[in-house]
């Protein structure tokens, strides 16, 4: 019989991964550790031997690795030291590879500042000619702000008048021209329902109530020879109200008029005003145009300088290239890899957890216990103080109370002596009479009568 197929090893590393719940990307950063370029330091063999004997080692639990297996785990964090020193030494030597870029970066950033600060100068030197032209630019913005506000209230004066001419000329050619048509009954070719509806946006301007308006459009369509009396008064109405709108209109166009002048003076006059202020606007940039020069002069020193530093940065960041990528490695070394290999290394087994958790359940426990005991004897000191204290209170209030006892009754017995003469008469008084009183039987007695039980109360009785 054959002996059975030995299985792959990836199969068998698989295997032991899930055993010890370690997954295969956690393993893999250990496994990049041994493949590293600098991990030459130990040699091939025995990084082969470290990396077969890695899944029966740093995978196991760190709680039930024997000895040799502790040996394992020892060598490859010497390993991963060895890796991350020598990284950092190429970082450092890489460091000081871009001291002497750095100083000339800082040179001629030094020299954008020096070329800042003429400018600065220059501007300051400029700053009253400046002002200067604010002043007449912000006269100017006044003045066409002014000229604005005068052409849009021209605008809206002049548009309401040609408004008002529009319609006047509309209700005006309507009235000799459909609204006749339809009066007389002459429309010739056209329909009567095409005519009204010209007329119908020309209706709409006029003052008419709502009965009338309800009424036009019969009246209009139906023919003069079938107009009744209230037809013909209708269209009578009509008319009458397009020759009195019409009026209407003629007056407001002729009673604007002169507003209508007087916005167009306000617009010239403040156009005049717009040229005066741009004149002065132009004097002052005039003014500044000298100034300006030098700022100018002081802006291309400064362009010059940043140039400069513009064409030095490729050269700085070759220089800084190699630095940055070497530091990116330390950094992804031991973000990646040592963290990898910190996580495997202190990896406990379930069997310590749930021990550990145990264990801190029980301290929790015990905290919670300890905790209650402690309430329970402050409630018990708290309840101890009060009966102290309401014990003390009776100590001290019960000798006052004797003391006041004691002195009403000293007061008592000095009026009964005081009163001791009449006071035995009454009583010898009192007696004698009882002793010469007839006796009374027992059957004389009042009796008091009782209710019978089954008459309840007045109030019972009443209600």
């Amino acid at each position: 019989e054959a002996a059975p197929a030995e299985e792959p090893a990836s199969k068998r590393l698989a295997a032991t991964l899930k055993k010890h719940a370690v997954s295969q990307s956690l393993y893999k950063h250990i496994v990049e550790i041994l493949e590293h370029p600098l991990a030459d330091t130990f040699s091939q063999e025995s990084r082969e031997m470290l990396l077969a004997a890695l899944p029966h080692s740093l995978c196991v639990p760190s709680d039930e690795r024997q000895e040799f297996q502790e040996s394992i785990v020892k060598m490859m964090g010497q390993l991963m030291g060895q890796i991350l020193a020598t990284m950092q030494t190429c970082l450092d030597a890489e460091n000081e590879r871009v001291a002497g870029s750095e100083a000339k970066k800082q040179e001629l950033e030094e020299t954008i500042q020096a070329a800042e600060a003429a400018l600065s100068k220059a501007q300051d030197v400029t700053a009253a000619h400046q002002t200067e032209l604010n002043l007449a630019c912000s006269a100017t913005q006044s003045a066409h702000a002014e000229l604005t506000k005068a052409k849009d209230v021209q605008k809206a004066g002049d548009a309401a008048q040609a408004l008002a001419r529009t319609d006047k000329e509309a209700l005006e050619a309507a009235l000799v021209g459909d609204l006749e048509k339809l009066k007389s009954g002459d429309v010739g070719d056209a329909a009567p329902d095409m005519l009204y509806q010209h007329l119908e946006p020309l209706l709409l301007k006029l003052d008419l109530d709502a009965s009338l308006r309800s009424a036009t459009k019969p009246a209009l369509l139906n023919a003069p020879a079938g107009r009744g009396l209230f037809d013909k008064k209708v269209v009578e109405e009509i008319e009458n109200s397009f020759t009195a709108k019409i009026e209407q209109l003629s007056k407001h166009i002729a009673e604007s008029q002169p507003a209508a002048d007087a916005r167009m003076l306000v617009v010239t006059e403040a156009e005049g005003k717009v040229a005066e202020a741009e004149a002065v606007q132009n004097a002052a940039a005039d003014g500044l145009a000298s100034a300006r020069a030098v700022q100018k002069h002081a802006q291309a020193s400064l362009k010059a300088a940043k140039a400069s530093l513009t064409e030095f940065k490729p050269e700085y960041k070759k220089a800084t290239e190699v630095r940055d990528q070497q530091q990116v490695q330390v950094q992804t070394f031991m973000d990646v890899n040592v963290a990898a290999f910190d996580v495997l290394s202190a990896k406990i087994s379930a069997k310590k957890k749930k021990a550990m958790a145990a264990a801190a359940e029980a301290e929790a426990a015990a905290m919670a216990a300890a905790a209650e005991a402690e309430v329970s004897a402050q409630a018990e000191a708290a309840e101890a103080a009060n009966a102290a204290n309401e014990a003390e209170t009776r100590d001290a209030t019960m000798p006052a109370a004797e003391e006041m006892a004691a002195t009403e009754e000293t007061e008592a017995k000095g009026s009964a002596a005081a009163d001791g003469t009449s006071t035995t008469d009454g009583e010898s008084a009192a007696c004698a009479a009882a002793e010469s009183a007839p006796e009374r039987s027992v059957e004389e007695t009042p009796k008091i009568i009782e209710a019978p039980a089954a008459i309840g109360s007045v109030a019972e009785l009443g209600a």
